[in-house]
């Protein structure tokens, strides 16, 4: 059995906590950048934005944050150095280079579309919104600007799901035949801060299906092109809309997918597993993550652990590196935006398809 341990500067991240805003992960994260970057949404993802653009060595000076509430614009203030405004057009107006979109998501698009019609690169939540008005217009104008549109799925960015596609990519492990994901984490510890009920809505859980079909999407260089899904909502929360869902589906390339959530565990629970005919590729990324793979040839597993600190926070940190090293570069994003739109017919499908109880095909 082989052993590998992944890198990650973990002694830089912790400073990075430990000091605050003006701690760049390392010398050689930080981004020599002049441009304005404007954060739409205040809530937990907005601040881990900010965290991640300061965390590349962008300046307080060089960000804004947008929300209505007056508690978010002054903890954005006072931890992050960082200013902000109440309303659209007065941050709009601030002439930013580079719109990061954090809002809650029936909002995406119309931001997305903004920033768009500006010709301004953008960095938008998964899903990209809660249905497909407008996505054909977005699609246009990137194409038009030549925009560098991306939308964050930072699971692949997390080190091993990083280490499982490369053993994905190895022609020892061959084509992967199923495809199998559990995620189970209760509701009220999403935001232990706050009642669930003043935070939580159907389009979240929707946005956790989109993050893993970008996951898949990702990993196997794939698309899915039918799906069955069931729900049901166990009365445990007080919340519209299923607590539990169980997708199957089908991909372009012939793997079966089956993906399973829930909201009910409070022992978290976020795991991967992929079979072939020669091996099989397991990921764990709680409650202890580690990944491993066992090949038919070899008879013996290799197997991945993180470092000691290493946290889900720095996904999002080397996801952000990758989108400002594309605003440098100008590459198309590691996630085309075409596959954005794609899930949200998927999405569209899930509802469809627990609705009727039939299977669903995904159009074009």
């Amino acid at each position: 059995m082989s052993r590998l341990r992944l890198y990650t500067d973990v002694q830089a991240l912790s400073n990075f906590f430990a000091n605050g805003y003006n701690t760049p992960l390392s010398e050689a994260s930080q981004m020599k950048t002049s441009r304005r970057f404007l954060v739409i949404g205040g809530d937990s993802m907005g601040k881990r934005r900010i965290r991640c653009l300061q965390a590349h060595g962008v300046s307080a000076r060089d960000i804004r944050l947008i929300d209505p509430r007056a508690d978010r614009l002054a903890a954005s203030q006072a931890r992050y150095a960082v200013a902000g405004f109440a309303d659209f057009a007065t941050g709009w107006a601030w002439q930013p280079d580079v719109v990061v979109i954090s809002t809650p998501t029936p909002q995406h698009m119309r931001f997305c579309l903004a920033a768009a019609r500006a010709a301004k690169d953008f960095f938008c939540e998964i899903a990209l919104s809660d249905s497909l008005a407008g996505a054909e217009e977005l699609l246009a104008l990137v194409g038009q600007h030549g925009l560098v549109a991306a939308l964050g799925i930072n699971n692949p960015s997390h080190t091993l799901l990083r280490q499982a596609k490369a053993w994905l990519q190895e022609e020892s492990f061959g084509m992967p035949l199923t495809y199998q994901m559990a995620y189970g984490n209760y509701l009220p510890n999403w935001h232990p801060w706050e009642p669930y009920q003043d935070f939580y809505e159907e389009t979240q859980i929707m946005g956790v299906i989109a993050q893993e079909l970008g996951t898949l999407y990702t990993l196997l260089d794939t698309q899915v092109d039918a799906l069955y899904a069931q729900s049901s909502n166990s009365g445990s929360l007080k919340i519209e809309g299923p607590d539990n869902l169980q997708i199957l589906a089908q991909t372009t390339g012939g793997t079966a997918v089956t993906l399973q959530l829930d909201l009910l565990q409070d022992r978290q629970i976020y795991a991967y597993r992929i079979v072939s005919a020669r091996g099989v590729i397991e990921i764990q990324l709680l409650p202890e993550a580690r990944a491993r793979r066992y090949l038919n040839a070899s008879g013996q597993y290799d197997e991945a652990f993180v470092p000691k600190g290493y946290t889900f926070e720095q996904a999002y940190i080397d996801e952000f590196g990758d989108f400002l090293a594309m605003l440098d570069s100008r590459q198309e994003w590691l996630h085309p935006l075409r596959d954005g739109v794609h899930i949200l017919r998927c999405l569209d499908a899930v509802k469809a398809s627990a609705a009727s109880g039939q299977q669903i095909e995904i159009g074009g």
